[in-house]
């Protein structure tokens, strides 16, 4: 599968479920009246280092893990309408923005 450069940016916070950490998502874009596909977020709550692996070199995992403390879940999202809004998430109160990190994503090759 192809690889590529992009530009990621990764939040965090704390959350009961995967289902949670998505409706926070959605309702930081509605706040920031934007919209954002789930399809371009990834919510990590178990083997993070090991799926955040999947996007960014071994130093920048260590830098997501050491940003992001105390908190369970680690919120990638990939380029879109979401990451283009600056600060976004800002002032969400179960969000908190780490950063935007250089990192690669694996896309599927188009069907045939």
């Amino acid at each position: 599968m192809p690889r590529f450069a992009a530009t990621l940016t990764v939040v965090s916070g704390t959350f009961a479920s995967q289902p949670l950490a998505f409706a926070a998502i959605l309702d930081a874009a509605d706040e920031a009246g934007i919209s954002v596909d789930l399809a371009d977020v990834d919510v990590i709550r178990h083997a993070a280092p090991v799926r955040l692996a999947h996007y960014f070199r071994p130093a920048i995992v260590a830098r997501i893990e050491a940003l992001k403390g105390e908190d369970d879940t680690v919120i990638i999202l990939r380029p879109g309408e979401a990451t283009q809004s600056p600060g976004f998430p800002a002032r969400h109160p179960k969000l908190r923005r780490l950063g935007v990190f250089a990192g690669t994503l694996v896309e599927p090759p188009e069907p045939d």
